[in-house]
């Protein structure tokens, strides 16, 4: 297991094992133990993740081969990808008019991690605008961070300051 802490929170990544939603969900499961003991990693009725008996907030993810996640006091969203060609075919599902991001690769996953960050119901990808180092969620701003992680990127995003 990897520790990217960062000032905002602590982000860990482990390597996933195989192939497969299962081999996904072992390679979280192995982080959450190391960092959480044996409380197991829960769902709420809308699927965002959280520890029993745990205060703060979670946010997991799963591409390139490897697991993330983020532990914070605070909202956090993660996201992990890889540039791939799948991102220009459905890039008019998910991308804004008003986005500014340097490729299609740091819009999705900044948008995904502020998805994940906002906890909104009803909201779409496509509605989430990305500013360089902001998504804006409705009324809401999030900070956005981007780690390069191998092949991958990894965009982080919290709730920013006012």
């Amino acid at each position: 297991m990897i520790d990217l802490s960062l000032e905002v929170c602590s982000l860990y990544a482990h390597p996933i094992d195989g192939r497969g939603r299962d081999a996904e969900k072992q390679a979280v499961a192995d982080i959450v133990r190391e960092i959480f003991g044996d409380r197991p990693i829960l769902h709420r009725d809308d699927g965002s993740p959280y520890i029993q008996d745990f205060e703060g907030c979670i946010s997991v993810s799963h591409g390139a081969g490897t697991a993330v996640l983020a532990v914070s006091d605070t909202p956090v969203g993660v996201d992990i990808e890889e540039n791939r060609a799948q991102l220009q075919r459905v890039s008019h599902k998910f991308v804004n008019p008003e986005d500014e991001s340097p490729s299609l690769l740091h819009a999705w996953t900044a948008k995904e991690a502020a998805f994940k960050a906002a906890g909104i119901a009803g909201v779409t990808v496509s509605e989430i605008v990305v500013k360089q180092s902001a998504a804006f969620v409705r009324d809401r701003r999030f900070a956005l961070r981007y780690i390069p992680f191998g092949p991958a990127l990894i965009a982080l995003a919290t709730p920013a300051k006012q």
